[in-house]
C-alpha cells in the first residue's frame, strides 16, 4: 500500500466509501467532500473491490449489511492481501450490539460508527485515522532510514579493512569502544594505539562540550612521564572554535600539520613555550567526523621536527574515519535501542505482560480458555448528546480523563482492561493469571468507578453516568489476526455482561444470578427481578448497592 507518509497541504487524502444506501452515500459524500477529501463512492462490495484495485485509497467507509458480500466479508478479504491489509477500514453501521462491533474489530476494522452518526464524529474517527496511518508511515520510513545507514556503515568498515594497518587499529580501537561506557573512557586505548603504531609520543583528544567549547578529555597516550607537565596545562585550557591547533581543526574540520611548534607564532599554537620545555617539536591534528559533526579533535606530538607527511595523514584520517563511523554505529544502535524499548512499552500498554512475553516468542494465534472469569461491560450515559455540543479536542480530553482513572482503578485492583469501543470500557477480572476472587475484584472496581465518575462530574459540572453490567463464567480469551493485535474475549460470558450492562439503567450495577451468588455474602444487593434478555429469555438480576459494612 503506497501512502504518502509527509503529506502536501494540497493533498486529498483518497477515501473510499462503501454503502448501498443512496441517501447515506450521498451525505457521506457531501460532508466528505465538504471537508476537502477525494470521495469515491460504490454501493456494493464488488465494486469495492474493483475500485481499490484499480487505485488503492487512503482510508475505507464501509457498510455491514450489503446484498452480495457483506462488510465483514469484504475486511477479510482485503486483510488477507499484503497490498491492501494496511488499509485503515471505518466500519459505518445501524448494528448496535457489542458482539457485532466486537466482530468488526476481530476482522480487521480500524474503528466503528453507529448509524445514525453524528458528522462531528464521521470527522474526527477520518481525521484520526488517517494520522494514524500517516505517523505509522513516517516511522517506517525512518526505521529503514535508519537500517540503511547500518547497512552503508558495515559497507564502509568491510572497504576501509583493505589496507592491513588501518585494520588493526579500527579493531583495536572498535574492542576498546564495545568494552567503554562511553567515548572519552577508551580514549587511553585509542590515542595509545595511533601513537604506538604510528611512533608518536603523545597524543590528546579534545571534545567539544555544551558550553561551545573544546576541553581536553582525561583519556591520554603519552610515550615519556618528562611531557606530564604538557598535560597538566591541556586540563586547564579550553579552545573556542578557530582558536589554537584544536579550535582551528573543529572550525575548518580538516587536518592541520605543524612542522615545529617550538618556531610558530602564538596565534599558530598557544603553548610553543611549554612544548619547547619538555621537548615537543611536531604536531598534527585532524577531526573524528560524522554527519557533518565534529565528535571529537585528535592531536598528536613528537619530539622531532617533522615535514608534513600526506601518507600518514591519510592513514590516521582513515582511521579517525572508521572511529566516527563506530561512534555513529554506536549512538544508532543506542537509538535503536531506545526505540525497541519505546515498542515494547506501547506492546505492554496494548497486551498483558504474559501475553506480550507469548507474541515476542512466535506464539500466533494465541487462545485459551478460562472457567470462571468476571466480565465488567460500562457505558458512559449522556456522552453521545453531551458530544454533539463539543469540539473534538474536548470530546477526548474529557473521555481520556474518564477513562485514565478508570484504567488506573483496573490496575489498582489487578484487573485486566480489555477495551474501550468509543464511550464505553469492558474490563475482566481472573485472566490472563486466574483468580479466586475475579468476582469481588469487578464489584469493587464498579463501585471505584462510579465514585470517580461522581468526582469528576464535580470537577467538570457535568452530569454523566455509568451503566454497567457484570457477570461471571467462562471465556476464550486470546489474539487473532495478523495485524494491529488486541488481546480480546469470546463466549457467552461476554454476552451475557454486554446485555446486563444494555438493559440496565443509568447510575446503577446489574449482576447476574450467578454473579450474585458469588458476591452476597460480602455486598449489599437489591433484587431488581426477572428481565428479559434478547437472546437469553428471561434471568433473575440484581442490582450492586454498596459493599457490606465489617462489624468488629
Amino acid at each position: 500500500m503506497e501512502i504518502k507518509a509527509e503529506q502536501t497541504e494540497n493533498y486529498q487524502a483518497d477515501i473510499l466509501v462503501v454503502d448501498d444506501t443512496p441517501d447515506n452515500l450521498r451525505l457521506l459524500i457531501r460532508i466528505l467532500q465538504k471537508n476537502g477529501y477525494k470521495v469515491r463512492p460504490v454501493t456494493n462490495g464488488f465494486s469495492a473491490i474493483d475500485a481499490i484495485q484499480s487505485s488503492v485509497p487512503d482510508l475505507i467507509l464501509l457498510d455491514i449489511m450489503m446484498p452480495d458480500i457483506n462488510g465483514y466479508e469484504l475486511c477479510q478479504k482485503l486483510k488477507v492481501q499484503p497490498q491492501f491489509s494496511e488499509i485503515p477500514i471505518i466500519f459505518i453501521s445501524a448494528l448496535e450490539e457489542g458482539i457485532d462491533k466486537a466482530k468488526a474489530f476481530e476482522v480487521g476494522g480500524a474503528d466503528y460508527i453507529t448509524k445514525p452518526f453524528q458528522v462531528k464524529e464521521v470527522l474526527a474517527r477520518v481525521s484520526n485515522q488517517l494520522t494514524v496511518r500517516s505517523l505509522q508511515m513516517q516511522l517506517q520510513e525512518k526505521n529503514q532510514k535508519l537500517t540503511d545507514q547500518n547497512v552503508q556503515l558495515h559497507q564502509e568498515i568491510a572497504e576501509r579493512r583493505q589496507v592491513e594497518m588501518e585494520t588493526r587499529l579500527l579493531l583495536e580501537a572498535t574492542q576498546a569502544i564495545s568494552k567503554s561506557d562511553n567515548f572519552e573512557s577508551a580514549i587511553d586505548v585509542i590515542l595509545g594505539l595511533i601513537c604506538q603504531t604510528i611512533e608518536w609520543n603523545l597524543g590528546e583528544a579534545w571534545i567539544p562540550n555544551s558550553d561551545g567549547v573544546l576541553r581536553c578529555a582525561r583519556g591520554r597516550y603519552v610515550s615519556d612521564s618528562s611531557f606530564a607537565q604538557f598535560r597538566q596545562t591541556s586540563w586547564q585550557l579550553t579552545f573556542a572554535p578557530g582558536v589554537g591547533l584544536p579550535g582551528r581543526i573543529w572550525q575548518s574540520q580538516q587536518s592541520e600539520w605543524i612542522e615545529d611548534v617550538s618556531t610558530a607564532s602564538e596565534q599558530v599554537f598557544l603553548r610553543s613555550e611549554i612544548a619547547v620545555n619538555v621537548g615537543l617539536k611536531a604536531a598534527f591534528g585532524l577531526p573524528i567526523l560524522a554527519d557533518n559533526q565534529v565528535l571529537a579533535i585528535l592531536i598528536f606530538y613528537r619530539e622531532k621536527v617533522l615535514e608534513s607527511q600526506p601518507r600518514l595523514l591519510e592513514l590516521v584520517s582513515a582511521v579517525a574515519t572508521q572511529l566516527g563511523s563506530l561512534i555513529q554505529r554506536k549512538q544508532a544502535e543506542a537509538a535503536l535501542k531506545v526505540q525497541q524499548e519505546q515498542t515494547e512499552k506501547l506492546l505492554l500498554n496494548i497486551l498483558p505482560k504474559p501475553i506480550a512475553e507469548r507474541l515476542q516468542k512466535g506464539q500466533n494465534p494465541i487462545a485459551d480458555h478460562f472457567d470462571e472469569v468476571t466480565v465488567l461491560f460500562a457505558d458512559l450515559v449522556g456522552f453521545t448528546e453531551f458530544s454533539a455540543h463539543k469540539s473534538p479536542t474536548q470530546l477526548v480530553e474529557i473521555l481520556n480523563g474518564i477513562f485514565s482513572e478508570f484504567d488506573r482503578l483496573s490496575e489498582l485492583h489487578g484487573l485486566e482492561k480489555i477495551k474501550t469501543i468509543g464511550d464505553a470500557y469492558m474490563v475482566v477480572g481472573g485472566l490472563p493469571t486466574a483468580r479466586q476472587d475475579h468476582s469481588e475484584a469487578i464489584a469493587l472496581l464498579a463501585l471505584d468507578m462510579q465514585a470517580a465518575l461522581r468526582k469528576f462530574n464535580l470537577k467538570i459540572g457535568e452530569g454523566f453516568q455509568l451503566r454497567i453490567g457484570i457477570h461471571s463464567g467462562s471465556v476464550v480469551a486470546g489474539i487473532i489476526g495478523i495485524s494491529k493485535f488486541s488481546y480480546d474475549l469470546w463466549g457467552d460470558t461476554v454476552n451475557v455482561a454486554s446485555r446486563m450492562e444494555s438493559n440496565g439503567l443509568p447510575g446503577k450495577i446489574q449482576v447476574t444470578a450467578k454473579t450474585y451468588e458469588r458476591l452476597k455474602e460480602q455486598f449489599i444487593f437489591e433484587e431488581r427481578g426477572p428481565i428479559t434478555v434478547k437472546g437469553k429469555g428471561t434471568m433473575l438480576t440484581y442490582w450492586l448497592l454498596e459493599e457490606q459494612t465489617q462489624s468488629i
